[in-house]
């Protein structure tokens, strides 16, 4: 459940000269649409992981009694916990006191913790948890159908993480231009999966290109560093720079929605 130095986002390259955004191309701000709160794991923002059971894998988040919300929508999710158990992933079907969509994990040990998403934003909400590396960089990926909200799982926690003007980093999904989708590669070629925001630049000529920022994470924080261009050399590759996905996992397919 650490957090690795390092994810990717794509982006306009231009993005990246513009302070106004969440850290550039493909991050935006969306004050006006996003925001987000957390709350506790469990009631302990101590992680139960930092334990080993012997085995190489933690211990797991401590349970306190906490359960799913009723009528909630949950499916079977990556282990979040490092206790070598798939975990379960829930989003509610309808809005809380303050109007904010909750969303979640239930670890196998038991633990229930959550965020809140709160969206001007008249689509349904979607959240999905991957491990981006598979070695314990646990994100989520939170959408209201115009931006996907970055989280990473620390400790027992759903921690959102910060551009450089304090406020929640998003990945653009075509509404303000900045980019198209999310995915999971080794973008800088270091052996090591990266997680990429995705922006498809059709040309008149040819099939397209798509452009790509790498971002510093930093514990809570995300900043823009190194954009590139990749050419577009499969039709799939269109397709999938306009969706949400990590490795073999698609939002579509194995996020869970707050609506039909």
């Amino acid at each position: 459940m650490r957090l690795r130095r390092t994810a990717v986002l794509a982006s306009l390259a231009a993005g990246l000269l513009l302070a106004g955004c969440a850290g550039g191309g493909g991050g935006t701000t969306a004050a006006s649409t996003s925001s987000s709160s957390t709350s506790s794991a469990a009631g302990s923002s101590t992680a139960a992981t930092g334990s080993s059971t012997g085995g190489g894998k933690q211990a797991g988040c401590p349970s306190v009694g906490r359960a799913i919300p009723q009528g909630a929508q949950s499916k079977q999710t990556v282990d979040v916990d490092g206790d070598g158990r798939p975990d379960t992933e829930w989003i509610a079907t309808s809005a809380d006191s303050t109007g904010g969509v909750p969303f979640g994990i239930r670890t196998a040990s038991g633990a229930v913790f959550s965020s809140t998403i709160s969206s001007a934003s008249p689509q349904a909400r979607q959240v999905m948890f991957a491990d981006v590396t598979g070695h314990g960089e646990v994100i989520a990926l939170a959408s209201d159908g115009r931006q996907v909200l970055l989280y990473a799982v620390s400790r027992c926690e759903i921690v959102p993480e910060k551009n450089l003007q304090g406020q929640q980093y998003a990945f653009d999904l075509g509404f303000t231009g900045f980019g198209t989708g999310v995915g999971c590669v080794d973008a800088n070629g270091d052996g090591t999966t990266d997680l990429v925001g995705l922006k498809f630049v059709a040309e008149p000529q040819g099939a397209g290109t798509i452009q790509r920022t790498i971002v510093q994470l930093d514990g809570p924080n995300a900043r823009n560093g190194a954009t590139d261009t990749v050419p577009v050399t499969r039709a799939s590759m269109a397709d999938e720079a306009r969706s949400v996905s990590c490795g073999d996992l698609t939002l579509a397919a194995n996020g869970v929605s707050s609506g039909p």
